[in-house]
């Protein structure tokens, strides 16, 4: 009887092994997880975190029973999707911010799905496209790409989120410094248009700052360099979020 028990304990101790390797979670204590799923990011520049949260509501996830109220949409989220934070990222954030207060007044909580959003220029036209992004996280306005609500559109546009983030069909040659994003509620058709004024950004970019990129992105900067060069370039993402005097801000109806 022993010989037999014997490697059935071993079967028992191989395929809780194995079930280990493949699905940590199986084995692991529910007050672990967090842990284990979400390790604290280490954060090098403190702005990225000192960007107030925008709250939204999304009819989506309160339909289905996923979420009980507004949940915060944060700046550290958006350079994640990005990849960086930078004067383009940080615009996008503060234009949608802007424009979402006056859309939304007195407090009002935003709703996704319920605004669109109209380019002003193609979707690979200067950074545009790194902006559009932003404001997609934020809103759930998406390009044709987008969900197309399903069965559940038939009963409210709200659930659907394609073609709400509308480009150019071609690049206009607008100044970036002049491009103006026209944001539309369309439960009452309310339009707000926003210029973000990047020529204003400080500290001013410049050849030489151009060419030190280049040299950091070979990997050829020195310690000090790339010190001058990190130091610069979020520096002007911080300007982005001080000076609310580069952004025009402007009812359309």
């Amino acid at each position: 009887m022993k010989k037999v028990l014997i490697p059935f304990s071993i079967l028992i101790v191989v395929l809780l092994i194995l079930t280990a390797i493949n699905n940590p979670a199986a084995i692991a204590a529910p007050d672990e997880l967090p842990q284990a799923y979400q390790p604290k990011i280490k954060w090098t520049q403190d702005y990225i975190t000192d960007v107030p949260p925008i709250m939204m509501r999304d009819p989506l996830l309160e339909m289905f029973g996923q979420v009980d109220g507004a949940i915060p949409y944060t700046y550290e989220e958006a350079v994640k999707l990005a990849g960086h934070s930078c004067g383009a990222v940080a615009g996008g954030w503060e234009i949608t911010r802007m424009a979402l207060e006056v859309l939304y007044p007195d407090g009002e909580i935003p709703v996704r799905g319920q605004i669109y959003i109209y380019a002003p220029g193609a979707e690979d036209e200067w950074h545009v496209g790194v902006l559009a992004e932003v404001m997609m996280y934020i809103t759930g306005a998406a390009p044709k790409s987008g969900f197309n609500g399903a069965e559940y559109k038939q009963a409210n546009d709200v659930y659907a989120r394609r073609n709400k983030l509308i480009f150019a069909e071609t690049t206009t040659g607008t100044p970036p410094a002049k491009m103006q994003w026209i944001f539309e509620r369309h439960d009452t058709g309310k339009k707000v248009g926003v210029v973000y004024n990047v020529g204003a950004v400080q500290p001013a970019t410049n050849p030489e700052w151009t060419a030190l990129g280049i040299k950091l992105a070979k990997g050829l900067a020195t310690p000090q360099e790339t010190a001058e060069y990190v130091k610069w370039w979020n520096a002007r993402a911080r300007f982005v979020f001080h000076n609310a005097d580069i952004f025009v801000v402007t009812e359309l109806n």
